[in-house]
């Protein structure tokens, strides 16, 4: 197990920013020394990576990648329930609440997705003007060599 200064090490985050993590319900360490040091697993600090991963690669704020695991949980915790001896009934309700759940997850995503495809068109709008930009450049740089 490792105390928060080595977790900080091994995910780039700093002690601070763990210890915000835990308060807001994203990391929770396996265990406490007897003087109340933070500890933490190997397991642990792979979740910590992941959360850190989807901030970064989804440009998801920390309130987002709360709301995603919640969903996350309450999925698996719907899909246990649906292996249990429960009427037919019980599991089409299941079923239909595991179906919203992974639908906020998605729309989500989608959401997340159609924020990165504009930004890419804003950027391949301005590379288009740019590339025309200097191919009028070079034109004219060229004429006036052949001017002179």
């Amino acid at each position: 197990m490792y105390r928060i200064e080595e977790t900080a090490k091994k995910t780039g985050l700093t002690k601070r920013a763990l210890r915000y993590y835990e308060e807001l319900g994203l990391v929770n360490p396996s265990g406490r020394t007897e003087s109340g040091y933070r500890m933490y697993t190997d397991e642990d600090i792979a979740h910590i990576l992941h959360v850190k991963n989807t901030r970064d690669l989804l440009g998801a704020s920390l309130q987002e990648i709360k709301d995603m695991m919640d969903l996350s949980h309450k999925y698996e915790l719907l899909k246990q329930g649906y292996y249990q001896e429960v009427s037919t009934e019980d599991k089409l309700n299941l079923l239909t609440e595991l179906e919203r759940t992974l639908l906020a997850k998605r729309g989500f995503l989608q959401d997340k997705l159609n924020k990165l495809s504009e930004l890419l068109a804003d950027y391949d709008e301005k590379l288009t003007r740019i590339a025309r930009k200097k191919q009028e450049l070079q034109t004219e740089i060229e004429i006036k060599k052949e001017d002179s």
